[in-house]
């Protein structure tokens, strides 16, 4: 295929007749060190290190407003006092009249400043200016955007005597942190939505306060439904259109009492209460004082465990610990030192390259070594073969059996190995035109996809959510969210639902990510052409031109095999 031309839909080789596979289960945003910041499109999503994150905020006392205080004592003393989270920000609303302190909503924005915020006040009689060089920002559904560069805001206050004093009468909602105010300050809590089964969790992450009051807010915001990343790829047990019936959700002894109402709800079956609950509980253990929820649906109490095969969502599933590989030219399944021949294929087509397995390991995707050919197989004796007219990553299995390969020229395709036709299906991106894809993996929730895109220096890597018809069919990749790494990577696998590793295959760095905002770096390693992951950092594999090595703690430890291209289950 010429560059700069459409892809066209590989030209199928040859298939066997097609047989239904066993059915397999998968599972499946990031995070930065102190410091670093996470991606959003052009921007980041930030997480502080879980390390750091504590269950109660540290305390600040801001001081309330002097006797006779300047126009620009109030506004830079209000400014100060958004440090002071408890009591509703009491303080802070001192410094304003009292029309607007019962009105102003300061979790409606949080801008965190990267220097100094420099103000602008003559007299009360004219509208004063603080501007800000914001590095961050945290919107109301604590939903973070950080930028490579601070994005200049213009913060306008306007002024009025209050019994001879002067207050703030007119100031948006929100308040301004430094970036050290906000490490010690907030927190991330991770909200959880599920993929259109009901069968994995898929996390969300937000930020907030870490307040007595983190319970309710992230109840509020888990009402509202998942963020724009993954809007379409996820659906919430939760009726749309339902309220806190107190606008509170008191924490006792560990346990949360959340009251509900709204026609939704109020109509649910047993089956969508439990789910409910289990969202619920899911989401508010990520607050560190909560274990359990008591539920009400329009002040009556919800008894759950009647559904007699109720199975709760999975969360951060895990993945078997035998790899899949190549020796001697033959796929073989290896671990503990010992590697063993897959049986019941129906013989290669091509040499395999690159292969993945699913969870059954019943289920076999490869590559050949020049990357223009995919091969199916299942112990089944299912098969499949198409030859690309471009080339292709390593492929990728997702909990409903598809499987998915990108294109060097920016086309996502997906095979269905349970249907009848042996085409694959191309799965919309259009934010993908034009873009050389290096590396594609599905999670293990089968809603995101991870995606590595562009060469060199021009490298990103992404998460964007997977849309799918009722049928679980891939139709289309949402608007992506950018991770968070500090390095050009060139290949990203899965090591849990919100944990990714990344490699250079060119300077042979290797990183961690977390979706909520962590950077681990390790050793690198030189001459690294392929990197997976299994179950945590314990768990990472790379192979160089010669070797394998397993991730030990920082460094790496050769491992004694001839196994090559080694990949865990997805």
């Amino acid at each position: 295929m010429k560059s700069g031309n459409r892809p066209q839909a590989p030209r199928r080789r040859r298939s066997s007749a097609v047989r239904a596979v066993a059915c397999a289960t998968a599972v499946g945003l990031l995070v930065v060190g102190c410091g670093r910041i996470p991606t959003s499109g052009p921007v980041y999503h930030y997480n502080e290190p879980d390390s750091q994150a504590s269950s109660t905020a540290p305390a600040f006392n801001p001081s309330g407003p002097e006797k006779g205080a300047s126009p620009n004592e109030i506004l830079s003393g209000f400014l100060q006092a958004g440090t002071g989270v408890e009591n509703d920000y009491s303080v802070a609303r001192e410094y304003l009249t009292t029309e607007l302190a019962g009105t102003w909503k300061p979790e409606d924005r949080t801008l965190v400043r990267s220097n100094d915020v420099s103000i602008d006040a003559k007299d009360g009689n004219q509208p004063a200016t603080a501007e800000v060089n914001v590095s961050t920002s945290i919107d109301g559904r604590g939903i973070a955007t950080s930028y490579r560069n601070p994005d200049k805001q213009k913060i306008t206050a306007k002024f009025q005597q209050v019994n001879g004093q002067w207050r703030i009468s007119e100031i948006p909602n929100g308040t301004i942190v430094s970036r050290q105010e906000f490490e010690q300050l907030f927190r991330s809590f991770t909200l959880y939505f599920y993929d259109p089964t009901f069968s994995y969790a898929v996390p969300d992450i937000r930020w907030f306060a870490n307040r007595s009051t983190a319970a309710t807010s992230v109840v509020r915001v888990l009402l509202q439904g998942p963020a724009p990343y993954l809007e379409g790829s996820v659906v919430s047990a939760i009726p749309a259109g339902t309220n806190l019936m107190r606008q509170s959700v008191p924490v006792s002894n560990s346990s949360a009492e959340v009251g509900l109402s709204g026609e939704g709800v109020t109509d649910a079956n047993q089956l969508t209460l439990e789910r409910m609950n289990t969202q619920l509980e899911q989401t508010l253990k990520s607050t560190s004082s909560v274990d359990s929820v008591r539920l009400s649906v329009d002040d009556k109490a919800v008894e759950t465990g009647k559904v007699a095969d109720y199975r709760p969502a999975s969360v951060n599933p895990q993945v078997p610990s035998p790899q899949v590989g190549v020796l001697d030219g033959q796929l073989v399944t290896y671990a503990d030192g010992q590697s063993r021949k897959v049986s019941g294929l129906e013989s290669n087509d091509v040499e395999p390259s690159m292969p993945t397995m699913d969870t059954d390991r019943r289920l076999y995707a490869y590559t050949n070594s020049d990357r223009n050919h995919l091969g199916v197989r299942s112990t089944n004796g299912k098969s499949m073969d198409a030859d690309m007219d471009e080339n292709i990553t390593a492929p990728s299995i997702d909990a409903n059996k598809w499987v998915w390969a990108g294109g060097s020229e920016g086309s996502v395709y997906a095979w269905n190995t349970r249907g009848d036709s042996q085409d694959p299906q191309t799965v919309g991106a259009d934010w993908l035109k034009g873009q050389h894809i290096q590396s594609f993996k599905v999670s293990r929730d089968a809603s995101r996809a991870l995606i590595v895109t562009g060469e060199g220096n021009d490298s990103r890597v992404w998460i964007s959510g997977i849309k799918r018809d009722d049928q679980g069919a891939p139709e289309s990749l949402g608007e992506p969210l950018r991770v968070g790494t500090t390095h050009n990577a060139t290949q990203a696998a899965w090591i849990s639902d919100t944990e990714v590793v990344t490699a250079n295959t060119q300077d042979g760095s290797v990183q961690t990510v977390s979706l909520s905002g962590d950077t681990h770096d390790v050793n690198g390693l030189s001459d690294i052409e392929h990197i997976t992951g299994g179950n945590g950092r314990e768990s990472v594999y790379a192979q160089t031109g010669g070797d394998t090595y397993i991730l030990t703690g920082t460094s790496w430890t050769r491992v004694d095999t001839k196994v090559r291209d080694l990949s865990y289950a997805e």
